[in-house]
């Protein structure tokens, strides 16, 4: 809004950093919240990735006119979409644990509701100031689309794929796909725009640099030493370590998690409690402990008695 009253074209990134950075200045903390995270990586995505989307992903244009605002307005969903989850990918993945692969089929299902329920929301809020009686009747429609956004939410939840348990990325892996993101983005962006990307400015420097390094003699050379730095990295992770032990803190119940020297995974008791049905030990506290220390699979389960603290029988 102030770059339109002094006649300036606003920066769409520039102003997300700003508006990031107040909210850091308020409470630095907040760089650690999920939400945020979720939301400014989203935008984020959709801001860098739907333009160069739109021009990949077209879909056949028809003779019906309302059939083919119907494919348009799908594929502008499915474009945004895709665009968001390019970037929060690894974010849920981090918090989570989990990646589902039909979250466009939820998000083109669930867009035109949100706007709807949005729009209710505000409209039902202010005339709350004005009559608590009054805002009732926007409220029972909100409620109405509320319902159907929930059932949308569970019918996405029981499809296939929807819920994919995955173990938590490192802090490194995270880089090297935001770094092959940003790469990609840099050299789409590039293609026939001499004028605005430095690589185009500085060939004759980079020229020079190749000569000297001579990459293009030693391709074979630098595949080589690629694949003997990623063997090794292989390698590390069979090689016998220390007896590890870990007691999981699953309430009243027991838990013991014992990697041995050779990378075998004992898991000694699942724990659980009392209070079994109303919340899920196993599916709430084992398996995020397990997927956090980049375990997917156990080789032996031991259960040392069948009381309700130690195992749940209705399985």
């Amino acid at each position: 809004m102030f770059g339109s009253l002094i006649y300036e074209k606003p920066n769409i990134i520039a102003s997300i950093s700003v508006s990031i950075l107040i909210i850091l200045i308020i409470n630095p903390y907040k760089i650690l919240d999920v939400g945020m995270q979720l939301s400014y990586g989203g935008t984020l995505g959709i801001i860098l990735f739907n333009k160069i989307l739109e021009e990949k992903i077209k879909i056949s244009e028809l003779k019906n006119r309302l059939i083919n605002r119907l494919l348009v307005s799908i594929q502008q969903m499915l474009v945004v979409s895709i665009s968001a989850n390019l970037i929060i990918f690894p974010i849920i993945a981090f918090h989570y644990n989990t990646i589902s692969l039909t979250f466009f089929i939820s998000n083109i299902l669930a867009g035109p509701i949100l706007g709807i329920i949005i729009i209710l929301g505000f409209i039902t809020i202010f005339i709350s100031f004005i009559s608590i009686r009054i805002s009732k009747i926007p409220a029972v429609v909100l409620s109405i689309f509320i319902k159907i956004l929930i059932l949308i939410a569970n019918f996405s939840e029981s499809l296939p794929l929807s819920k994919i348990y995955v173990k938590t990325p490192n802090i490194l892996t995270i880089i090297v796909y935001y770094t092959i993101l940003a790469s990609v983005i840099y050299v789409i962006r590039c293609k026939g725009k001499a004028h605005i990307c430095p690589i185009r400015k500085k060939r004759r420097f980079q020229k020079k640099i190749l000569n000297k390094l001579k990459i293009k003699k030693n391709k074979k050379r630098i595949m080589e030493i690629t694949l003997i730095i990623l063997l090794m990295f292989q390698i590390i992770k069979i090689l016998p370590t220390n007896l590890k032990i870990y007691f999981i803190d699953v309430g009243q119940g027991d838990s013991t998690l014992i990697v041995t020297p050779k990378h075998k995974k004992i898991l000694i008791d699942g724990g659980g409690s009392e209070n079994s049905e109303s919340y899920d030990v196993g599916k709430n506290t084992l398996i995020p402990y397990l997927l956090d220390r980049g375990i997917k699979e156990i080789d032996y389960i031991f259960i040392s008695h069948f009381d309700s603290d130690h195992v749940r029988t209705d399985c």
